[in-house]
């Protein structure tokens, strides 16, 4: 029988630090590299990338910089200092040649799929690799051999298409256990809460602790390192670096223009808006940001914890504990692999989630509120599209992060009051499945999995043939 996957909150939801601007097309590329390599034996000197015309790498390879990023991983750079900018270079030093294409051989789902192939002095490698969305990535053939890599530990591969087992190494920050978390959905948790009396940033402790084998001790400085690089990537995306894209960097000026501008008062969650801008500036210019739960949607639960926490007077410590917090309530949304497949529901809407819940945390020691301020801010956001303009997340992702630190501001003070969410977190993401897999097959407002109209038919960007 299969074994039940747990995800962890440092590997899967928190997660991955990574430079931007991507959690699948930056860090996940990234890892499908690093365990290229390792599967490789011998240095490698040629790597090619097919891919399909009608998923969605077609649209954002490139703008996002997977290739640049693929190089990386394949290269053994470390993502986090490397230069994305100068590894063309790099690869010409080294001596590897590559070629990324598409093609109509590959099957377009899952969307963003790639055949790696992998060649050095002594073999050649070839490899199907997905990338599931938060950095996740499966590797689900290798030489023509099923199999199930996903880098989340190291493991002895033992294929019938090698004369010996080889050792893969883990690419995820992590190391896990086999054990089974205390609680597995949001009702339980809340029960696991009230038997226990204890807030829900204790419960994320004891959930981390029970699935990584880590101390409580451990376990905190991890989450305070965490919020220490996601505050730099506010800070530094003030500094305004150029990126590519189809905006400029806005950030900063739009924050000296505020004190000279008549505006509507919106307070903490004015300024909030404007660090959750920055940070995606700085990671669309390839600044390290921390995924929360994806690239996408970086800016929205840093700068509402540091926003709330400033408003409310809180200290450093609370603000881990909120931190602690937005991460336990992301885990429950796990099943959607935080995807834009899924529509941006997959990935603002469950930013925007975790930091209502967190910002109720900061008002309140009840879990309940902060669980229905997590349902609230869902409900308002469930049934997004998820069409970046020009394949980068820049249009509509901007706004968005900015328009959701309001939002979850709001859903907290309501659930705090009491407002009804009506249902709980885990039947949420149920809904968000259910109408994310309508998104992705096109049957919302008659929408395809381009996210346009699907015309003419079939559908010259998806494929898809619309029955009218």
């Amino acid at each position: 029988m299969e074994a039940v996957f747990y995800p962890s909150i440092f590997n899967d939801v928190l997660a991955p630090a990574t430079q931007g601007p991507s959690s699948s097309n930056t860090a996940g590329v990234y890892r499908l590299g690093r365990l290229g390599r390792a599967l490789l034996r011998g240095e490698p000197v040629r790597l090619t990338v097919e891919m399909s015309r009608r998923g969605g790498f077609a649209d954002t390879f490139f703008p996002m910089d997977s290739d640049k990023a693929c190089l990386a991983g394949v290269l053994g750079r470390d993502l986090l200092g490397e230069d994305l900018g100068t590894v063309y270079e790099a690869a010409a030093a080294a001596g590897l040649a590559y070629e990324f294409f598409f093609t109509d051989r590959i099957d377009p789902i899952p969307t963003e799929m790639g055949v790696f192939t992998l060649t050095s002095e002594e073999e050649t490698v070839t490899f199907t690799g997905i990338t599931l969305g938060g950095g996740e990535i499966l590797i689900r053939e290798i030489n023509g051999c099923a199999c199930a890599l996903t880098g989340r530990r190291q493991e002895l591969l033992d294929l019938p298409c090698w004369a010996e087992p080889r050792t893969v190494p883990s690419v995820y920050p992590l190391a896990t256990v086999d054990a089974v978390p205390p609680f597995t959905d949001s009702v339980a948790l809340l029960d696991y809460c009230r038997e226990r009396a204890i807030p829900l940033w204790q419960a994320a402790l004891d959930y981390e602790c029970c699935l990584t084998g880590l101390t409580e001790g451990q376990v905190w400085q991890m989450a305070q390192q965490t919020m220490d690089t996601a505050y730099a990537a506010i800070d530094h995306g003030y500094a305004g670096r150029p990126f590519d894209g189809v905006t400029v960097p806005m950030a900063a000026k739009l924050r000296q223009k505020s004190d000279q501008t008549t505006l509507f008062p919106l307070g903490t969650a004015h300024s909030g808006g404007l660090d959750a801008l920055s940070v995606m500036e700085h990671g669309n210019a390839h600044g390290v940001i921390v995924c929360m739960p994806t690239g996408g949607a970086a800016g929205i639960l840093p700068a509402a914890i540091r926003h709330g926490a400033a408003a409310l007077g809180k200290t450093r410590e609370d603000e881990v504990r909120a931190l602690l917090t937005a991460g336990l309530l992301g885990v429950f949304y796990y099943p959607t692999h935080y995807h834009g497949a899924l529509g941006c529901q997959a990935e603002v809407g469950v930013a925007a989630s975790m930091a209502a819940g967190a910002l109720a945390s900061m008002l309140s020691d009840d879990p309940a509120a902060a669980e229905r301020a997590a349902v609230l801010a869902m409900q308002v956001l469930i049934g997004q599209v998820c069409d970046p303009i020009g394949g980068y997340p820049q249009i509509p992702c901007f706004i968005r992060n900015i328009a959701s630190v309001p939002l979850a501001m709001t859903c907290a003070n309501y659930a705090v009051l009491g407002l009804d969410s009506a249902v709980t977190l885990s039947d949420m993401v149920q809904a968000v499945l259910r109408v994310g897999e309508k998104l992705r097959s096109g049957r919302i407002n008659d929408l395809g999995t381009c996210g346009g109209p699907c015309t003419p038919n079939p559908c010259s960007t998806c494929g898809r043939t619309v029955n009218n």
